[in-house]
């Protein structure tokens, strides 16, 4: 079977930035690549997570991910500008998040709402069996 690493993912995600740069392509969201002196902390902040759910576990993962995911583009007026929940095609208790914020404070904001204290709370109850998550920034994205 395959398994996709992180640095796969995300070496994923640069070549769809880059194919973003084509005439045919979405128009891109962010900094634009003459914009990268911005001061530290506002520039637009992806988080990609990677989470292997205990397998008895993945109906109230699926009800708790969809809540923050959905809170999170829906209730945090305008900080998180992406939320994809994203299932490994080979191991059906693999997930993969790709989040963007719109800066730091909008990830701080994030991690003190409702709805990702029911993640918090999901992660406590031993639902997750393993995760990895890195902090990039957003250079080129589409909402």
């Amino acid at each position: 079977s395959t398994i996709i690493t992180m640095a796969a993912f995300i070496a994923f995600l640069a070549a769809c930035a880059a194919i973003a740069g084509s005439p045919m392509a979405a128009p891109r969201v962010g900094r634009s690549a003459f914009s990268m002196s911005a001061p530290s902390g506002t520039e637009p902040v992806s988080i990609v997570v990677e989470v292997e759910i205990e397998p008895s576990r993945l109906d109230d993962f699926l009800k708790v991910i969809e809540e923050d995911a959905v809170g999170s583009r829906e209730r945090e007026n305008g900080g998180c500008l992406r939320f994809d929940v994203l299932r490994d095609q080979e191991k059906s208790n693999v997930f993969r998040f790709y989040e963007v914020y719109k800066d730091a404070d909008a990830v701080t904001f994030h991690k003190n709402t409702p709805h990702f204290a029911l993640w918090k709370k999901f992660k406590e109850s031993g639902g997750v069996i393993s995760q990895t998550s890195s902090k990039n920034d957003a250079i080129f994205f589409t909402p």
